[in-house]
């Protein structure tokens, strides 16, 4: 009798264990299957967007300051040049016959008031016998002789500046652009320019804002001036391709008034251009950021449920789950919504399946990738989280 109730026992025992396996595995088939996503933190930081001209920091025409004939280009045109570097040789024969000639006047008009000093000393020392007009005369003479030195003086001056006119120099660095002359060409101050030079390192950038933006980038820093508000944000550039500009840049001055037919207001900023892509007259994209830049969790809006107490997502808790959980979110950003408070990153958010679970339910989860999300989450509805009414 008592092998007799043990196995009664047994048989309970197995029977129950078999009900309870079923149960399980029946609750595990019914759990609906929602597709989840890892929550992401992003650089949401705000931009703006902005319409650019490149500007050259310095240009300067090359012009021939007397005339003569061009005797030797130095350069190749399109060719980086430094600042001092001979561009152009003129012929030199006849202004160093002028400087000669100069020279020879020079010592002539040395001689002569060297003869009219002696011959104001001799009177001078002669003058208990010598009449007072006789050495006015001499002493008239002697100025005038002085004078004739001076002036002989200028002109070898004046004679050597022009020789070295015939040696044509750039007088910054930068890009040299075509030769408008020939090597042969008779060239004088009223020719047009030779060349151009532009400085193209660092290179100018100038934009222009809306009144309105300035208020908006100064209330986001905080009321700063313009000197600190060049501090607060940085420039960048996007080129006509699409491609980004390598390379940061920094304002370097704002006008210091606006424009009354467009309400804008210019800024220009400085850039380094050390690989020459940025040319003068090309148009670029800048866009202005935040230094500090903000990284916060992103959900896709469809994901987001609002009921009376605010908005929730659900996501799946450690017990495979659906789980209520509360956010605050602040902007959106192109098809998702910035969360300020409630997720910190990298919670298997519910982005599929929305419609077919509830707050506590047990739920099987799949992966699915950020497009899928974007592409085909459910429209976002009123729900009702644990303990609230829905609206």
């Amino acid at each position: 009798m008592f092998r007799t109730v043990f196995r009664s026992v047994e048989f309970v025992l197995g029977l129950g264990s078999l009900l309870f396996c079923a149960t399980a595995d029946g609750i595990a088939q019914n759990a609906p299957v929602v597709g989840v996503m890892t929550v992401q933190v992003e650089d949401v930081s705000p931009g703006y967007e902005f319409v650019g001209r490149v500007e050259a920091l310095n240009a300067v025409d090359i012009r021939a300051r007397i005339e003569g004939f061009l005797e030797n280009r130095l350069f190749a045109e399109g060719q980086n040049v430094d600042k001092d570097q001979d561009l152009f040789t003129l012929e030199r024969t006849a202004y160093e016959l002028a400087l000669q000639d100069a020279q020879a006047v020079l010592v002539a008009a040395q001689t002569t008031l060297d003869n009219a000093e002696r011959q104001f000393q001799r009177n001078q020392a002669l003058r208990s016998t010598v009449s007072q007009a006789v050495l006015e005369e001499s002493q008239a003479a002697r100025d005038t002789a002085r004078a004739g030195v001076l002036s002989a003086q200028a002109r070898v001056e004046q004679a050597e500046i022009n020789l070295g006119y015939t040696h044509i120099k750039a007088p910054i660095g930068g890009r040299i652009g075509r030769a408008a002359f020939s090597v042969g060409s008779l060239v004088s101050p009223s020719s047009e320019p030779l060349a151009r030079v532009v400085q193209a390192d660092p290179i100018r950038v100038v934009f222009s804002v809306s009144d309105r933006t300035i208020l908006d980038l100064r209330t986001a820093a905080g009321g700063a001036g313009k000197d600190e508000l060049a501090k607060r944000y940085t420039l960048k550039l996007r080129l006509s391709n699409g491609e980004p500009y390598q390379q940061a840049g920094k304002v370097e001055f704002f006008e210091n008034e606006v424009d009354v037919q467009t309400g804008t207001l210019p800024i220009r900023a400085l850039f380094a251009n050390a690989q020459s892509l940025l040319m003068p007259g090309q148009f670029v994209t800048v866009i202005v950021e935040p230094a500090d830049r903000q990284q916060r969790p992103v959900v896709p809006i469809g994901a987001v449920e609002q009921d009376r107490d605010g908005r929730f997502v659900l996501v799946v808790d450690g017990e495979s789950r659906a789980a209520v959980q509360r956010i605050r979110v602040s902007t959106q950003l192109g098809q998702n919504w910035v969360v300020e408070e409630g997720l910190k990153g990298g919670e298997q958010l519910i982005v599929q399946g929305l419609q077919r679970v509830s707050p506590g339910a047990a739920v099987e989860a799949q992966s699915v990738s950020a497009g899928d999300a974007a592409t085909n989450v459910m429209a976002p509805t009123s729900g009702s989280a644990p303990g609230s009414s829905s609206q």
